[in-house]
């Protein structure tokens, strides 16, 4: 009978080694399944900043085109025809009121 309790012996330690493996495997399963929820996390950030950085790609390329548009604006023209039409409606404004004076004057009696 000794050999039958060694044999039990050995029966019991490879049941509690088969415990500690099965808890080991357990715990490396939940770790696998921890690590590939946040590889999907990564791979959503991933794609969603490949967005933005195509969005900014478009931005660029949108502000390119605008400072393109402006430069290509005559502003010293559209400056010296600013000031045309001041000094323009400045002669016609003192025209206007040197008849309106000439008029009041003459029908004033004076």
């Amino acid at each position: 009978m000794a050999s039958d309790d060694t044999i039990l012996n050995e029966i019991k330690h490879l049941r509690n080694d088969f415990n500690r493996v099965d808890s080991r495997l357990g715990a490396i399963e939940e770790a696998i399944k921890e690590m590939a929820v946040q590889a999907n996390q990564i791979n959503t950030l991933d794609r969603d900043v490949s967005a933005l950085w195509q969005a900014k790609a478009n931005c660029d390329t949108d502000l390119t085109a605008i400072k393109q548009f402006q430069a290509a604006c005559p502003r010293g023209e559209h400056q010296r025809i600013f000031y045309w039409m001041w000094g323009v409606i400045g002669l016609h404004s003192t025209a206007l009121l040197f008849i309106i004076g000439m008029m009041l004057k003459t029908a004033g009696g004076g």
